[in-house]
């Protein structure tokens, strides 16, 4: 067991912290096409889920409670995410989209929070005591798509972080 100041760190709490955060901070790349994870979305009924709702809700509450400006909920980001998300809950652990630079199109800066918990709240009080994950999310970023899964009574999470205006995705969605 990993200890953190000298007390046990709850299980929602390693796998967050544990989560390594990652901020790109790069010129412009050339997408390339992936292949379909057969994930399809209905194409213009793509909406966030309740689950995602609550991160993107406790997102912009934090932001507004130290002064930050609201991120707009991009469907995008959101649609990149949930994939993510569904990958991570199929191997059973969380880890970053290293392939996120080629996946997300149109931007500047991007950043991105995973992790595992039993629920949003619980999870999101764990982002907010990790000090990377805290970073992310009161970044100098314009956008947040936030995407969920739930496996084997967890759910698994990311978060993207975009600051350019009208990012997008090499999906053929949304």
């Amino acid at each position: 067991m990993r200890f953190f100041r000298g007390a046990p760190v709850p299980r929602v709490h390693l796998a967050a912290v544990l989560a390594v955060v990652t901020i790109v901070t790069l010129r412009i790349l050339p997408s390339t096409p992936r292949a379909s994870l057969g994930e399809s979305e209905p194409v213009n009924n793509y909406t966030f889920s309740k689950g995602e709702r609550c991160f993107l809700k406790k997102i912009n509450g934090l932001r507004h409670r130290k002064g930050k400006r609201r991120l707009d909920a991009d469907k995008q980001l959101g649609y990149v995410a949930r994939r993510h998300a569904r990958g991570m809950a199929r191997n059973g652990s969380i880890y970053h989209d290293g392939d996120l630079g080629s996946t997300v199109t149109r931007w500047r800066r991007l950043g991105q929070n995973v992790g595992r918990g039993g629920g949003c709240k619980s999870l999101f009080r764990a982002f907010k005591r990790s000090s990377g994950h805290r970073a992310n999310i009161l970044g100098t970023w314009k956008h947040v798509g936030v995407g969920l899964d739930r496996r084997g009574g967890n759910i698994f999470v990311m978060h993207i972080f975009q600051s350019k205006r009208n990012p997008g995705n090499v999906y053929s969605y949304p």
